[in-house]
């Protein structure tokens, strides 16, 4: 079904029941669910492309709060507006909310030795920590498109395993990033020019030899 031809009612209707089947089924938080999220949101309905995911991801994770909250947010105000922003984080919120009650008012009762429990929780970490993998080698692959940016990956890479503060290595990044956007549109322009002048300078010597003839 094409969103164009569906009310705002139905889009709003579309946000919250998508954002309530992703946070209600998928275990291990804003990472795990970007893949759910691809799928829906780029795959099926096409409401974003995947350069699109790639800025909201990063831009989910620079800014404080939730990350699942913030792309609810994000994605329902782009399709939209407020209301659409407001009904994702309302599909988003209440699952969780919800089992998180009722886990609340029962966990005082469980029994933390109990080695189905550990069993349990052991086989949520590995499912959860093979979904974050599956996301980080997808943005990677999207995302580092040169030497430069493999070599920024692994400086940052190597901060982060040396437990520097992610709000500096964020910090650090965004002049980087601004510098070597500029760097390449100048490095763009200089060879648009270069091409214009070579160009130009065969036109003249083509015209050169029809008027020597």
């Amino acid at each position: 079904m094409e969103i164009q031809t569906l009310s705002k009612a139905k889009r709003l209707l579309l946000l919250y029941c998508s954002f309530f089947r992703i946070t209600a089924l998928v275990v291990g938080g804003g990472l795990a669910m970007l893949p759910v999220i691809e799928e829906i949101f780029v795959v099926k309905h096409k409401l974003m492309t995947r350069e699109e995911l790639l800025d909201m991801t990063a831009l989910t994770q620079t800014v404080p709060g939730i990350i699942a909250i913030n792309s609810a947010v994000y994605i329902g105000m782009k399709i939209a507006g407020v209301p659409g922003a407001l009904a994702a984080a309302f599909g988003a919120v209440t699952p969780p909310f919800t089992v998180i009650l009722i886990i609340a008012s029962l966990f005082p009762h469980l029994d933390p030795k109990n080695r189905y429990l550990l069993g349990v929780f052991a086989g949520i970490r590995a499912a959860v920590t093979g979904m974050i993998l599956v996301t980080g080698c997808r943005m990677f692959r999207r995302t580092v498109k040169s030497k430069l940016e493999c070599a920024v990956v692994l400086v940052f890479f190597v901060l982060a395993i040396m437990k520097v503060s992610p709000a500096l290595l964020i910090l650090v990044a965004v002049p980087f990033g601004w510098c070597y956007v500029w760097w390449q549109t100048r490095r763009l322009a200089r060879a648009e020019q270069a091409n214009r002048e070579s160009s130009k300078d065969s036109a003249e010597s083509m015209q050169n030899g029809e008027d020597a003839k």
